[in-house]
């Protein structure tokens, strides 16, 4: 049997505590015990169209990839990086990647069915606005 750690965490505007934030709280799972660990949606970055482009980054090389890496490596676990913005050729993508314990990419998915979002006061994201959508392998 595999131990699974399902991490949720506050996000900031600041992508670097975020991912310091992640690498704390993937740390803390694996040194409980978990082998596979999976980060939030948009784990790296506040969730908004005006932050999307901000933040978006290259899969792979992006500093959101490279940390991921070495947080599978240093962990030896699999690691399931929630999503993150992605730019491409110009389109920007909410993409999933995962990493095995050697920190090697084993998948990479950007998110089939964006749905629509409108909280009065809080957050209005409607899935044609910025991110495009595109299933691969």
């Amino acid at each position: 049997m595999i131990r699974f750690a399902g991490i949720q965490m506050l996000v900031v505007k600041d992508k670097i505590k975020n991912l310091q934030k992640a690498s704390d709280l993937v740390h803390t799972a694996a040194s409980a015990g978990a082998k596979l660990i999976s980060l939030p949606e948009c784990f790296n970055s506040p969730y908004g169209n005006e932050f999307f482009s901000e933040y978006a980054e290259k899969v792979p090389g992006g500093p959101t990839f490279e940390q991921l890496k070495k947080m599978a490596t240093e962990n030896k676990i699999y690691l399931v990086g929630g999503s993150i913005p992605e730019e491409c050729d110009g389109k920007l993508y909410n993409t999933s990647i995962v990493f095995n314990p050697a920190g090697e990419l084993i998948a990479k998915h950007r998110k089939v069915h964006l749905f629509d979002i409108d909280i009065p006061g809080k957050i209005k994201v409607f899935k044609n606005q910025r991110l495009f959508l595109l299933v691969t392998r």
